[in-house]
């Protein structure tokens, strides 16, 4: 079973791989979103997207954009940085894409306006694979299930995609209105894995190693993708590896034993992101970052709300410093107390 980290916008980037890196990489790393149209035209902040390390091999570029021309151009210039291939959103249901044409919209639009784009994007990373002398990338598509639980449609939308290039499908299989509080309906995954010649990965409410198993083994597909818990957790992917390992009677991961110090983990990523992202985001994405790690905590809300407010890397650290004060036992942790099974 293959791990992957969730494209997350504000959350995907560099910074955040080089924390989960510390602890062990999933086997593919998707980037946030790229805005076709603003990377093509050589926006202020595009180059900040695609930072690569620390594992540019594991690199996924996932790109989105309403019309199907920046796209292709954008996945071409994209190739040439090497990786593993270029992915389309058509999953994203953020009303503000969705308006805009893109994201889960694609999942709207004429099959055959949707099998131009996936053929023009194909031609053009495989025309960028020549010039640059690189191995032939991957063309994946990320999407939802669209406006309504309808799988007729979703198959044959996503056998549109296989025969206009795509070669592996990521299905987060919620309809397009669903909050997160509405369960993923993974047989939609198992469905699609079924019926499709390309392989299939499942996205949605994996939070920990037994959970990534139980899916994976009730509904099964090529891959397990993990988003906003991979934040909280930054070493789950080693955690599912260490648990995978130990199934097959193998040596145990380096997690065993390890202690964790929650402070110092805070100090690493606020380093990275500084390093990994212009001064303009820092702040929001350190809050972005802390509304999610801060779920470790015994008073999460608390700490974690506190921290939403606060406007700069000291205040951010002297916050976590008065809480550990108050919460001593928050700070330190063994790896075998963190990690589930």
């Amino acid at each position: 079973m293959k791990t992957i980290f969730a494209p997350m916008a504000t959350l995907s980037h560099e910074a955040t791989r080089k924390l989960i890196h510390r602890y062990g990489d999933p086997d593919e790393y998707f980037s946030e979103m790229i805005h076709a149209p603003s990377f093509v035209a050589g926006g202020k902040f595009e180059s900040w997207y695609v930072r690569k390390d620390p594992s540019p091999e594991r690199i996924v570029w996932q790109v989105t954009g309403p019309d199907a021309g920046p796209i292709a151009r954008a996945s071409a210039l994209l190739c040439a940085l090497g990786g593993i291939g270029v992915d389309i959103n058509m999953g994203c249901s953020a009303p503000d894409i969705a308006r805009s044409g893109a994201g889960v919209a694609w999942m709207s639009k004429p099959l055959d306006e949707v099998a131009l784009l996936v053929s023009g994007v194909r031609r053009a990373i495989d025309a960028s694979a020549r010039e640059s002398a690189l191995p032939r990338p991957r063309l994946s598509v990320k999407l939802r299930l669209g406006e309504a639980e309808d799988y007729p449609r979703l198959l044959s939308f996503c056998r549109a995609l296989v025969d206009s290039g795509a070669e592996l499908v990521t299905l987060h299989p919620r309809v397009r209105r669903d909050k997160y509080s509405r369960p993923a309906r993974w047989s939609f995954v198992a469905r699609l894995a079924s019926d499709l010649p390309i392989p299939v990965y499942g996205n949605g409410d994996v939070d920990s190693p037994s959970k990534a198993f139980a899916l994976a083994r009730e509904f099964p597909c090529s891959g397990v993708m993990i988003g906003r818990a991979a934040i909280r957790q930054p070493w789950i992917f080693a955690a599912i590896a260490r648990a995978a390992a130990n199934a097959n009677g193998l040596e145990p991961s380096r997690l065993s034993g390890e202690p964790l110090d929650h402070r110092e983990v805070a100090v690493f990523f606020l380093d990275a992101l500084e390093e990994s992202q212009p001064p303009e985001f820092f702040v929001s994405r350190a809050r972005r970052f802390f509304f999610y790690y801060c779920d470790n905590f015994s008073f999460a809300h608390h700490i974690k709300m506190k921290m939403q407010r606060a406007e700069s890397r000291a205040e951010m650290l002297g916050l976590l410093d008065s809480y550990f004060a108050e919460v001593p036992a928050d700070r330190l942790k063994k790896m075998d107390e963190i990690v589930g099974a």
